[in-house]
């Protein structure tokens, strides 16, 4: 999703043109779409002297704003992560049936890695390219 300064809207996905006004983002494009820094005369690549008119520059003030913006979000977000965890590790580990299972699921997957690192190593690579061959096909039919 791109916001162009030009006409203040929001285009989805990944696009090169605004939907809106028809500017480009940030970069200066040939009618080959080759891509070319803003203060080009001519492209580096085809040597076309036809470009288009990228959006206007993003003020430096909300460029600050967006990072400090995106700082404190993600700083936020970690903590209240953290805390959460830590809050339920705490409440796992004060009742005994949930150590229990704990434990359980422990040795259960310890034991799963031991017996996966006693198969052949042939063998493991057959049982890989198997699980890749059933997503390729899944991920196909989607």
């Amino acid at each position: 999703m791109k916001y162009c300064y030009n006409c203040n809207h929001v285009t989805p996905g990944e696009p090169v043109f605004c939907n809106y006004c028809g500017r480009s983002y940030d970069v200066k494009l040939c009618p080959r779409l080759h891509v070319n820094p803003r203060r080009a005369d001519v492209c580096s690549q085809c040597g076309s002297r036809e470009f288009s008119t990228p959006q206007p520059r993003m003020p430096f003030r909300t460029r600050v704003l967006v990072v400090l913006t995106m700082f404190v979000l993600g700083t936020v977000l970690l903590l209240s992560s953290l805390l959460f965890v830590v809050e339920v590790l705490k409440a796992a580990l004060s009742n005994a049936q949930v150590q229990v299972a704990a434990a359980g699921m422990a040795i259960l997957i310890a034991l799963l890695w031991w017996m996966w690192l006693q198969i052949p190593h042939w063998l493991r690579k057959l049982i890989q390219r198997c699980f890749h061959s059933l997503r390729r096909e899944k991920g196909g039919r989607s």
